[in-house]
């Protein structure tokens, strides 16, 4: 008989993944110093939860550590950002040319065509966290649907900078009819409209290339992202 889940194992993950979530929507700032009694009393648990969160948040470089000194949240480093990107894109080419020889089948395509059309409906009422978590949602679907989910981890176990990065973007480009359109979350969801028709047809080369430009897009902009906001960064 399967054993229940203890309400501790289960208050450990519910605290890292809120730790993450404020970490990659900016409620919890880049350079900022973390208190354990603090997080711990802002989410009703103990100090035990807070400090394994922090354990595994360091291993992803969303915080740093130093012994006798405390905790703060990481700054964005450019190089994690690019290392991330570098490593999303050499995956996601291989997985969709993988999708492109075994063709998608009615019901993946189905539930490609509802991630997209819930990521338009986030997007129109400025769900930015929410937009992010189904746009990796849908990416992580091409994973499951050439059974390389534990592929995906890899680029989860480094992605927080990127994350952050995207979030960034989406915060400050979109939703302002003043802003060039290129720069916007909209072009995002354009290209994922162009990847998912380029899958029906099975069209490596378009694939291909749309991926790229999907993935660098969001790199490219973090160097004009680090002049905006030059205190979230590393030097």
């Amino acid at each position: 008989m399967a054993q229940p889940v203890s309400t501790e194992v289960y208050s450990r993950d519910a605290v890292y993944r809120q730790m993450r979530r404020q970490i990659i929507d900016f409620t919890l700032l880049p350079g900022e110093l973390l208190s354990e009694n603090t997080l711990a009393a802002q989410m009703h648990t103990s100090r035990t939860p807070v400090r394994e969160a922090i354990a595994r948040l360091a291993c992803e470089h969303c915080v740093e550590v130093f012994p006798q000194r405390g905790t703060q949240v990481s700054r964005i480093s450019m190089q994690l950002m690019h290392h991330a990107a570098f490593l999303r894109l050499v995956l996601e080419r291989e997985v969709v040319e993988h999708l492109c020889r075994t063709g998608l089948t009615d019901g993946q395509a189905e539930e490609l065509e509802q991630s997209l059309a819930r990521q338009r409906a986030l997007y129109a009422e400025r769900q930015s966290y929410e937009l992010l978590e189904e746009d990796l949602r849908m990416h992580g679907l091409f994973y499951r649907y050439c059974g390389r989910e534990r592929a995906g981890d890899a680029f989860t176990a480094i992605d927080c900078d990127f994350l952050r990065t995207c979030y960034l973007k989406i915060v400050t480009y979109s939703y302002q009819p003043n802003v060039a359109a290129a720069r916007g979350w909209e072009s995002h969801l354009t290209e994922h409209r162009l990847i998912l028709d380029a899958l029906r047809r099975r069209d490596y080369e378009a694939l291909r290339f749309t991926v790229q430009q999907h993935i660098l897009q969001v790199e490219q902009e973090g160097d004009h992202l680090r002049r905006i906001y030059p205190q979230y960064f590393c030097v």
